[in-house]
């Protein structure tokens, strides 16, 4: 019983940490960023899959630094910046096992410098995180839904 209650609680705590990570997109991404961060939770798992967890990550660290300026011409936040993020801080927490993100690297540098062994169990964890995201996006925005700040 012991395992298994360690399993729930772990799948609780990434339940509840990707909840609050997708109620905190609804809150700060603009109608169109807010699709897209419901469209890159269902296609990240499936880049990791097919190009592995460094390039994926890579990927959407370049996508993140991509601005787009809002009608008033101030920059609005970007859907990859948002996930890029929230993985990182989902490894930093508590809430991931076994293996902690350096607080001091960033996100991909960290996962290119681990061995073999952790990279594989940090994949598996990011995938299993981003499985939780996905369903909360897709339960909490509908398609074409805009942030709750717009009118």
């Amino acid at each position: 019983m012991g395992a298994n209650t360690q399993i729930n609680k772990l799948e609780k705590g990434r339940a509840y940490f990707a909840y609050e990570c997708v109620e905190n997109a609804t809150r700060v991404l603009s109608k169109e960023e807010l699709n897209n961060y419901r469209s890159y939770t269902e296609k990240i798992p499936i880049m990791i899959l097919t190009n592995g967890l460094g390039q994926t990550l890579a990927f959407i660290k370049a996508k993140m630094n991509v601005k787009k300026e809002g009608n008033s011409g101030e920059k609005k936040e970007n859907a990859y910046k948002i996930l890029y993020d929230q993985i990182s801080d989902y490894l930093k927490s508590e809430i991931s096992t076994r293996i902690k993100m350096d607080e001091n690297k960033d996100l991909v540098e960290w996962v290119i410098s681990c061995h073999l062994k952790e990279y594989r169990f940090i994949t598996q964890e990011i995938l299993a995180f981003m499985n939780w995201l996905k369903r909360f996006a897709e339960g909490m925005i509908e398609e074409g839904e805009g942030s709750k700040n717009e009118k």
